[in-house]
């Protein structure tokens, strides 16, 4: 009778790459990969216009590439583009004379502005952006409409569907953010890039209007531990900006918490 040797033992390379297989984010599953071409449909949207929506929100072009939970970013995204769209209304007017139509059944008075199609997330991002930066007071979709038709002398009938258009919009937008915020863009569109970029135009922003307590560190440090508080939950946790672990969520946190101590700051000093 033959007795079995000893199974030769695993080698810590293969354990290394079973652990990280365990420990891999879930790519996204068929199903969702299926709802995303769906909505995309619905939205209008075609191929390239779709991808360009998956970069913006994930860095990722194909679907097949996200995880589970980029691909709920996207199709989360994707339903509010599909959804019917929430249309401002213009400030009514005085009761209309005799033989009219009354205002409030006029196209301008109904105020049928909607922000819908490819473009309107990333102009949306950036107008965003600008209020968290403190250069623009109103944050609403029909604020920024009004402020990009005057800058660019486009309707947003057109940058909302057509490329050329938009992205005169959306590169304009970014100018002036950039001029008015001190955004130092990144080269690239990468979401994450772009998050950093904004949090360190509004600290240096705040520097400048003396609202950071350093607690006799210095501005980088300062920084540091209040991405850790505010991000993940005590300074003791603090770290860089250009930190790989940070996600999207805890970027987008600190952003919040900057814009609000950064409109508060501004107001305090034109008070």
């Amino acid at each position: 009778m033959t007795i079995p040797g000893p199974k030769p033992a695993m080698g810590l390379g293969a354990i290394a790459g079973g652990i990280a297989a365990r420990l891999a984010p879930a790519k996204a599953s068929s199903r969702q990969i299926g709802q995303i071409h769906s909505l995309a449909k619905q939205a209008g949207l075609d191929e390239d216009s779709r991808r360009d929506l998956m970069q913006a929100a994930t860095g990722k072009r194909s679907a097949k590439d996200l995880t589970t939970r980029e691909a709920m970013v996207v199709i989360d995204r994707l339903k509010e583009m599909s959804a019917p769209k929430a249309i401002f209304k213009a400030p009514s007017k005085a009761p209309s004379k005799a033989g009219e139509a009354p205002a409030s059944e006029t196209p301008a008075a109904r105020g049928a502005v909607e922000i819908d199609g490819p473009y309107g997330p990333k102009l949306r991002a950036l107008w965003i952006s600008a209020w968290n930066l403190g250069v623009v007071r109103d944050r609403t979709d029909a604020a920024m409409i009004s402020f990009v038709e005057r800058q660019t002398k486009i309707s947003h009938t057109r940058w909302l569907r057509a490329a050329a258009d938009a992205r005169k919009a959306v590169e304009g937008l970014k100018a002036w953010v950039s001029r008015e915020g001190g955004v130092g863009w990144p080269a690239s569109d990468d979401p994450l890039s772009v998050r950093r970029a904004v949090i360190a135009a509004q600290w240096r922003r705040l520097g400048k209007l003396g609202a950071i307590d350093h607690h006799g560190f210095g501005a980088d440090h300062a920084l540091t531990c209040y991405i850790g508080t505010v991000a993940r939950g005590s300074s003791r946790l603090g770290t860089g900006l250009d930190d790989p672990s940070l996600t999207a969520e805890q970027l987008d946190q600190v952003i919040v918490a900057l814009g609000r101590k950064l409109r508060k700051a501004l107001s305090e000093r034109a008070a």
